[in-house]
């Protein structure tokens, strides 16, 4: 019998590529919509039916803060801020990089600034050196003159250029100051807004008095000057402070007029 055409019988080898062709679409791995073979680790693409499938992600929505927390974000942002400005204002005057003017004129503001903010923040930061450690913020100096005593480093120690002023001009303002805050314990005020005032004329007057030596009493009215400054201003002095206040207070008045007897 004649042979039928070539062209009607396909090649051996094309035969065997659609056989081959046929078993992949017939077996499960073809199925499968994503992943990798265990044996060759090629990572199969995903069938466009199953991806239109999914539900598409949700778009996130950005945080929205209320009237309130706004509110907070922006006092202790102000917080962070005064205490920065604070640090850096010690550091230039104990290097001398500012005038007294300035530095009094800088540090009384960020003082009355400080004192509106922790009022209003006295709620959600109650200790405030807590609060700057957590915010990573080192501030010794500012911490000292904020939370410390309260009044410019001039104040405490004395300013060069008052120091002209004669002595008994000097010893005449630091005796007004004891007679007015003795005179005060005695009317029973303990209010410490009423006080605080006081003790902090007296602790400038002193300072101001020309080569002033180191007199027993007069560091205790430093130190309640700290310890006015770090109490609220609706708080008041109970009857065992008061007592110790006026005692100090008596102690430092003697040994200034000790001191100005010895000088005559």
């Amino acid at each position: 019998p004649a042979a039928p055409p070539a062209s009607s019988v396909p090649p051996a080898d094309t035969m065997v590529a659609a056989v081959a062709a046929s078993a992949v679409a017939a077996s499960p791995a073809s199925a499968e919509t994503a992943g990798s073979s265990p044996r060759t680790g090629v990572t199969s693409a995903t069938p466009a039916s199953a991806a239109s499938s999914r539900p598409a992600a949700a778009p996130q929505k950005a945080a929205v803060l209320t009237a309130a927390e706004r509110r907070e974000a922006t006092m202790q942002a102000e917080l962070y801020s005064i205490l920065v400005a604070t640090e850096h204002l010690e550091s230039a005057f104990v290097r001398g990089s500012v005038s007294n003017e300035d530095y009094n004129r800088c540090c009384s503001q960020l003082l009355a600034q400080f004192k509106t903010l922790r009022n209003g923040l006295k709620d959600k930061c109650p200790d405030i050196k807590a609060w700057a450690k957590e915010q990573g913020l080192s501030c010794p100096l500012a911490e000292e003159r904020l939370l410390g005593t309260g009044v410019t480093a001039t104040t405490l120690y004395g300013d060069a250029k008052k120091g002209a002023d004669s002595l008994a001009a000097a010893c005449f303002k630091a005796s007004e100051g004891f007679i007015t805050l003795s005179d005060a314990l005695k009317l029973n005020i303990t209010a410490v807004d009423e006080l605080l005032p006081l003790v902090r004329d007296l602790q400038a007057s002193v300072v101001c008095i020309p080569n002033l030596p180191p007199l027993s009493g007069l560091d205790r009215i430093q130190g309640w000057l700290v310890t006015l400054n770090n109490m609220r201003a609706s708080d008041s002095l109970d009857e065992s402070q008061c007592r110790q206040l006026s005692l100090d207070v008596e102690q430092a008045y003697s040994a200034m007029k000790s001191w100005l007897q010895d000088k005559m």
